[in-house]
């Protein structure tokens, strides 16, 4: 008798070895996966879940966090340094104040817009970056011509007068009042100009707090008799001046007046003060800031930059490399976020970027590109880092080295906005809000352009310190994202990773017959594997792995049941490293699979 032969079924695996991350496209890669939760690439190719951070402190209202020498942060009203209080504990709360940037400068920790700062080094220093003052009510306010010291000139040798003055004596003094702009002159056997004039201006505390070479603004000098003269010369002093000299009681700045003068009504202003900036950042030993909005009353549209290396005065123009410097704008719109960037500070609008070049400001040239700017509320995510820039733009997450280029389609479509990032070790870390309302924590490798989601964190800050990455979130929680530091975490990290549907593109009616799994996983973690036909939305556990802790390899077939398409689901707790899948074909009939 003879019996028919069977024939086998034709079969062969699809080994993934290389994965590429999260990719949520319509069509994506072999090794990709669309949805996943506390994965990471550090261990690329493989996929594994993320360490334990470390939780490093609890705040109660976090307001920001920048790392200096030390790591520093701002919990309610007070500024922290180390972990340790500063003398800075009064920033104020209110809703015009915030949000607050932190800045630092050499070894100063600056605070805006409340415009305070600490030495981090010696504590004692610290302070307001402005110092205002107005007259006391009641009190009067003296002018009077002087030297560049401060020394009233003698008033018997002094003639004021249209006419040279007869036979004057060695010291005498003409202030020559026959021109429209009044000369002072010195007889030493001829009558030679004196090339700067001062005044002295004299009121109770109004050189508290000065120093020599401070840019001030002088306000409220007055003058209501009948000499017009006096009058335009007093008004002239409502400017701004260099301090030339300076005392508790007086300050000496560049002016001319016929006579010495009494103001006893009104107040008189004299401040240093920086001007309200949107954005703050320090670059080549200066501060530098923008503002769209309005200053003192007046629209303005304007990019600043204080003295070199001195914070405090953003007024100084005495024609020198280390000035004051601002310049205003034509783009139209507010700023949305600002940067140092190559050696040179950035400032971005939602469709331009603004450029300042030069060494000093004599030769500062401003450049404008037209391009995809940083989106608006998403300043946080400007970050530099490797001679490139990434942030949020309107279209995603754009590298700019040159020309603006979106690395985040891997994203999907849906817009991310707002957010916080930072950068070290060559991971780009992102937590942004999505277009759902929640909010997620993503890693880019700047390298290899891969991306993997860790969870829902809402981070108000990062900050990279000794190969730390340090995210203050908005629940107040402070981690140290690779747990070097810190407590950590107490419970396991859970996480998922979902692939995409499988099925469509496999020819000659071939289909999914079972899977093959290569992992190791940690003692005591766990690995559940989960599968999704058809889009059901349905899940059905096909399989548990559980770690022993040894290093020997897990291999774990997972037989499917025949479909158009299918999703597979990885989720487990612990740690988890995935180091290859298999995917077995099998021949179908003619007729294929019926939907």
């Amino acid at each position: 008798m003879h019996y028919p032969t069977l024939q086998p079924i034709p079969s062969h695996p699809l080994w993934t070895e290389q994965f590429t991350g999260l990719d949520r496209r319509p069509r994506t890669y072999d090794g990709s996966f669309d949805a996943m939760g506390n994965m990471t690439g550090d261990q690329w190719p493989l996929l594994c879940s993320r360490k334990k951070r470390g939780i490093v402190a609890e705040l109660e209202n976090p307001l920001g966090m920048i790392a200096m020498e030390k790591l520093a942060w701002i919990d309610g009203s007070a500024l922290y340094y180390n972990g340790n209080p500063t003398p800075i504990t009064n920033l104020s709360l209110d809703e015009s104040m915030l949000p607050k940037q932190m800045v630092s400068m050499g070894a100063y920790l600056l605070v805006f817009p409340d415009g305070v700062y600490c030495n981090t080094v010696n504590m004692t220093d610290s302070g307001s970056i402005n110092r205002l003052y107005a007259s006391p009510a009641g009190q009067s306010v003296s002018f009077s011509l002087c030297t560049l010291e401060g020394q009233e000139y003698p008033r018997g040798a002094m003639t004021v007068n249209a006419n040279e003055p007869q036979n004057p004596a060695a010291g005498d003094y003409w202030l020559d009042t026959s021109g429209e702009t009044h000369t002072l002159y010195r007889w030493n056997g001829e009558w030679t100009s004196v090339p700067s004039v001062y005044v002295r201006i004299s009121a109770p505390g109004i050189g508290t707090g000065l120093k020599a070479q401070d840019g001030v603004a002088l306000s409220g000098v007055s003058y209501t008799g009948n000499n017009h003269a006096l009058k335009a010369q007093l008004e002239l002093l409502n400017n701004t001046h260099l301090v030339q000299a300076v005392g508790e009681n007086y300050i000496v700045v560049t002016g001319v007046i016929d006579q010495n003068y009494t103001q006893t009504s009104g107040t008189i202003r004299a401040d240093r003060k920086a001007p309200v900036m949107d954005f703050v950042i320090e670059c080549n030993n200066r501060l530098w800031g923008c503002r769209y909005g309005e200053q003192d009353g007046e629209a303005v549209n304007q990019i600043y930059a204080c003295a070199l290396g001195d914070f405090t005065n953003w007024q100084k123009f005495a024609g020198t490399s280390q000035d004051s410097y601002f310049v205003h704008l034509g783009s139209d719109g507010p700023f949305t976020g600002a940067v140092a960037h190559r050696g040179t500070p950035c400032f971005f609008k939602e469709n331009c970027l603004h450029r300042i070049y030069g060494e000093v400001p004599a030769n500062f040239q401003m450049q404008t590109a037209q391009c995809e700017g940083v989106n608006p509320g998403s300043g946080g995510t400007l970050v530099s880092a490797g001679g490139v820039m990434y942030y949020l733009g309107t279209h995603g997450l754009q590298r700019f080295d040159g020309l603006p280029d979106c690395v985040s389609k891997a994203l999907g479509p849906d817009k991310l906005s707002g957010g916080a990032a930072g950068v070290t070790d060559g991971k780009y870390y992102l937590s942004a809000k999505e277009a759902s309302g929640g909010w997620s924590l993503y890693v880019l490798d700047t390298e290899k352009g891969t991306w993997h989601r860790q969870d829902d964190a809402h981070a108000l800050a990062f900050a990279p310190l000794g190969g730390e990455m340090y995210m203050l979130c908005r629940n107040g929680t402070l981690y140290a994202l690779n747990g070097t530091a810190g407590t950590p975490e107490p419970d396991e990290v859970t996480w998922y990773a979902e692939t995409a549907e499988m099925g469509y593109d496999y020819p000659e009616h071939q289909y999914l017959s079972r899977f093959l799994l290569r992992m190791k996983l940690d003692t005591g973690a766990e690995c559940r594997f989960l599968v999704q036909y058809d889009s059901d939305g349905i899940w059905h556990e096909r399989g548990t792995l559980r770690g022993n802790g040894k290093t020997n390899l897990l291999l774990m077939p997972i037989v499917p049941r025949r479909c158009q398409h299918m999703k597979v689901r990885l989720e487990g707790s612990g740690g988890m490293q995935l180091y290859g899948m298999a995917r077995v074909l099998s021949a179908g009939s003619d007729g294929g699979i019926k939907p």
